[in-house]
């Protein structure tokens, strides 16, 4: 078991992932996802398992408050000290196994090496309490209808 940086051969098993995971928003397009990659690539990864891709997770620097749009490329210039977790998903195949903590705590560690000042994510699809569990708080803040009914803006302060 290994957690790699994303590289163009990773995409394929990226967007199957993402189609097993996600049933409340619209998988998001290779060109919205790699926009994330292009970023910050530092900060975006995959766990393998034997030679299987069975989780990944895609953060970039971010420079606002406001949480990027879903289903949008960033714009060009989105450096700041936020690091926006975008996206963690595991394979159905690799569920409870502790996948999504373990690819968590090493992008926790990148962020702390790295000097951000916080980690932001938006929680869809009931995860508030998973996040909760990493020591992320809920955010009393609008948030883009991209997300779905069910988005909770959360971050956790570092420093």
């Amino acid at each position: 078991m290994t957690i790699k940086l994303i590289n163009d051969q990773t995409w394929s098993a990226v967007l199957e992932i993402q189609a097993q995971a996600y049933s409340s928003v619209e998988p998001e397009s290779l060109a919205v996802l790699k926009s994330k990659w292009y970023n910050s690539p530092e900060s975006c990864f995959f766990y393998q398992q034997d030679e299987s891709i069975v989780g990944y997770l895609l953060a970039h620097a971010w420079h606002s408050d406001v949480p990027p749009e879903l289903s949008q490329p960033l714009p060009n210039e989105t450096t700041g000290s936020i690091l926006f977790l975008h996206d963690l998903a595991v394979s159905k195949s690799a569920l409870g196994r502790g996948v999504a903590t373990m690819m968590y705590q090493h992008l926790h560690q990148h962020a702390l090496l790295s000097a951000y000042q916080q980690i932001r994510l938006v929680a869809l699809q009931n995860s508030v309490g998973f996040w909760q569990r990493q020591g992320f708080v809920c955010v009393d803040q609008n948030i883009s209808s991209s997300y779905g009914t069910d988005a909770c803006l959360m971050q956790k302060k570092l420093y």
